[in-house]
């Protein structure tokens, strides 16, 4: 497969605290021509995020330092930050944790078991590329 020239210059920050998840994204992110970078929790995350422009994130919910509440919260005290796109992947399906996600700026909500990693990346690339970003309820 040869990569995207336009997508090479995309650099996407995964938080995932689940080193295999965390992994597998990572790859698939490289073979469909992004950068990938990587943290396991918010608080690492968001020190990444603070030292390097990202066009996206990929950010789990459920950590055991830092949270991706935490993560959005924090980011959105910084009005650069604030404008990186952030697309939640969580095991977490209730309305509550959607709607939260949402209202503290996440562009796309999906949920882990009802996609494999090819289409969590093809996801995110409809957010980020085409402004097309899904919502799993």
């Amino acid at each position: 497969m040869t990569k995207n020239p336009e997508k090479i210059s995309r650099v996407i920050l995964v938080i995932e605290d689940d080193e295999p998840t965390r992994e597998a994204i990572l790859w698939k992110l490289n073979k469909s021509g992004y950068q990938g970078d990587s943290a396991g929790d918010g608080i690492a995350g968001l020190e990444m995020l603070k030292q390097k422009q990202y066009s996206g994130v990929l950010l789990d919910l459920r950590m055991p330092r830092g949270d991706g509440y935490y993560f959005m919260e924090e980011k959105n005290k910084d009005q650069e930050l604030k404008k990186v796109p952030v697309i939640v992947f969580s095991n977490f399906s209730q309305p509550e944790f959607v709607n939260r996600s949402l209202e503290l700026g996440a562009k796309g909500y999906l949920v882990k078991a009802q996609h494999s990693v090819d289409q969590i990346v093809e996801e995110l690339t409809n957010c980020l590329e085409n402004g097309i970003c899904s919502i799993d309820r």
